[in-house]
């Protein structure tokens, strides 16, 4: 049985109708806030893998064809009915032109030669057109290119501009490729090209694409045009800053989408405030922090819907539902006597510990008749321990016969009772992560991160069916515990492949890492369930972001670090915290990485730390003193 998660849905090898078929409707919630997506800017950013080429695919001609005729099917009804609600299909078929020009490394091998980049317009210009006549036969289901002819364009050209004013398709096309070949039969030649000869001074495809009107064998053209320019992070600096400049100045009566990986974004972008905070514009979708926060719930059921729709694809699985077969608890035969062993060993490790202190009898009477099953009864074992630390640890001392009531336990335990399971379970050996709600928050909110664990689980699930009329039993948690740690693990071990100054920023990773599990895992839990991530100040962040390059020679490093990790996903950072009257920017460890250091998986703790003991990290890696401070916690 073929594997649908390892399917990545922006390859071309998957073909329009399957790729219809995959698409999470879910995503299209996204727009929201948006408020004219078709005649607007709009940058989407994220991550590798934050599912950025797979939206723009969606807005393409082709795949709007197919779910305008498809909306019956059980698999692309969902996605039909979300691109009605925006605007994007209509009784009719598709209501918008969506043109894809996707940028690629040969742009920025320009950027040497084409100082004024020129060439990076014509090439640019002519892409456009070439793209734009592509969507228009591919909109009319006509074939490319034999059927250019069919294709007549006119517009009103400004002055000096290239393109023509009236012309066939493939008179367009033509003029296009005699751009592209005089460009590369130059760049062969030994010399540099003539930018005279080949250059453009305007970029006025765009303005082409917004103004032309646009006939085809059918008629006028009037659908909305949207255009979509995606892998910006390829092109060279000076290019996207152009590119970017001139879009979000042109104001033409277009839709323009630009997607970028953050990578191509510079630590001001990704680390000051107004970026953190999304003030710059409306029309900015940072995909992961988009899912985050008040959406958490709206991307668990658009990573599962996905999961379904993906599972039902898979040959011999025979539509079944994917999460029915993901069990959501541990196996109570075999974990129950371990939870009432480990019962037994904390009262007595406790008696041992408090010398029979009168002052918690009660919560030892409390604690042996508490719930119906052993794992209960374990946590508030645990929790009581955790508790009475935290007693005996108080300034002041109280006398034996202050005896504490259960219910003043009960109350106590709220706040730790998350933490005294997890201590539990990895005490015991007993799974930790697993489940639906597990699966996707293990996801950090990008797609594919999602879709590579999840194919672990359905690669396990799928290797148990012997026939289509099969039933087999749920994955267990405790397979389900070991398949995830063993991804975390492999992402952990390709980090420095995947990252520039990859060691650096793996030593600093695992500095991280272990010093919120040093915290974590405290007698006390002083701050449970756990510390997750570290901060540094708001004036320290300005320290780093604003300060010119001179003066800071000794934390650019550190700098450019911080601003990798966060452009793969790997800080996920939180603005404007408050303590103490002063502000912070905190960084969260993405959550396989949570999984690598045993943490839990909330954004709750986090430690304040300086600029120079994160530099320390990134040279040293982690210290046992630090993982060792209780005092300061936040």
């Amino acid at each position: 049985m073929r594997n649908p998660f390892r399917i990545r849905a922006s390859q071309r090898s998957v073909n329009d109708e399957q790729f219809v078929k995959l698409f999470g409707a879910g995503a299209l919630e996204l727009l929201e806030g948006i408020g004219d997506p078709w005649n607007g800017l709009v940058f989407l950013r994220s991550a590798p893998g934050g599912g950025k080429t797979t939206f723009l695919r969606l807005l393409t001609p082709r795949p709007l064809l197919l779910t305008a005729r498809l909306g019956d099917d059980q698999q692309v009804k969902a996605t039909h009915e979300a691109l009605r609600e925006v605007g994007a299909i209509g009784a009719s078929g598709p209501e918008i032109l969506g043109t894809m020009v996707a940028f690629t490394t040969e742009y920025r091998d320009l950027a040497e030669i084409d100082r004024a980049n020129g060439l990076f317009r014509a090439l640019l210009n002519s892409r456009i057109v070439i793209a734009t006549l592509r969507a228009v036969l591919e909109r009319s289901e006509r074939a490319y290119p034999d059927d250019l002819h069919t294709i007549q364009v006119s517009w009103e050209p400004e002055s000096g501009a290239t393109i023509p004013a009236n012309a066939s398709g493939q008179e367009l096309f033509d003029w296009a490729s005699d751009i592209e070949k005089g460009f590369y039969d130059r760049m062969d030649d030994l010399g540099e090209p003539e930018e005279s000869i080949v250059g453009h001074t305007r970029l006025d495809g765009l303005k082409w694409f917004a103004r032309s009107t646009i006939k085809d064998a059918k008629g006028l053209i009037t659908a909305k045009r949207v255009l979509l320019m995606d892998e910006l992070q390829t092109l060279a600096p000076s290019q996207r800053l152009a590119l970017v400049d001139f879009v979000t100045n042109a104001r033409e009566s277009c839709g323009v989408w630009v997607a970028e990986r953050l990578e191509a974004l510079n630590h001001r972008d990704l680390l000051s405030e107004g970026a953190l905070e999304e003030r710059d514009y409306e029309g900015v979708i940072q995909l992961e922090r988009r899912w985050s926060g008040a959406r958490s719930r709206a991307y668990a059921k658009f990573v599962e819907q996905i999961a379904n729709l993906r599972a039902a694809k898979a040959d011999g699985f025979e539509n079944r539902d994917f999460f029915s077969l993901i069990a959501e608890k541990e196996d109570e035969v075999v974990w129950e006597p371990v939870f009432q062993k480990i019962c037994g060993e904390i009262e007595a490790r406790l008696k041992t510990n408090t010398g029979g202190n009168p002052r918690y009898a009660e919560w030892f009477s409390s604690a042996r008749g508490f719930g119906n099953h052993a794992v209960e009864r374990a946590v508030r074992w645990r929790s009581t321990e955790i508790l009475i630390e935290r007693d005996k640890r108080r300034s002041q001392s109280s006398f034996e016969f202050d005896a504490l009531t259960t219910e003043e336990l009960e109350t106590r335990e709220k706040g730790v009772e998350r933490a005294s399971e997890h201590f539990l379970r990895l005490e015991v050996g007993a799974p930790i992560y697993y489940g639906r709600e597990t699966l996707a928050a293990l996801s950090s909110s990008n797609v594919d991160q999602y879709l590579e664990v999840a194919s672990e689980l359905f690669d396990e699930i799928s290797a148990k069916f012997k026939g289509p009329r099969d039933t087999p039993t749920s994955l267990t948690a405790e397979r389900q515990d070991n398949l995830i740690r063993n991804v975390a693990q492999t992402r952990w071990d390709g980090l420095v492949r995947r990252l520039p100054q990859g060691y650096d920023a793996k030593r600093l990773l695992e500095a991280i890492g272990s010093f919120c599990a040093g915290q974590t895992f405290r007698p006390t839990a002083p701050y449970a369930p756990g510390v997750t991530g570290i901060a540094i100040t708001m004036q320290d962040r300005k320290l780093l972001i604003d300060s010119p390059d001179e003066k800071i020679k000794h934390f650019i490093k550190l700098r450019n670090v911080l601003t990798s990790l966060v452009a793969h996903n790997l800080l996920v950072p939180r603005v404007d915290h408050q303590n103490k009257g002063r502000s912070y920017v905190v960084f969260y460890l993405n959550r396989l990485l949570c999984v690598h250091f045993n943490l839990p998986l909330g954004f709750g703790g986090w430690r304040e730390q300086s600029p120079r003991t994160l530099l320390d990290w990134m040279e040293n890696g982690p210290r046992p003193e630090d993982s060792g401070k209780e005092a300061g916690f936040v």
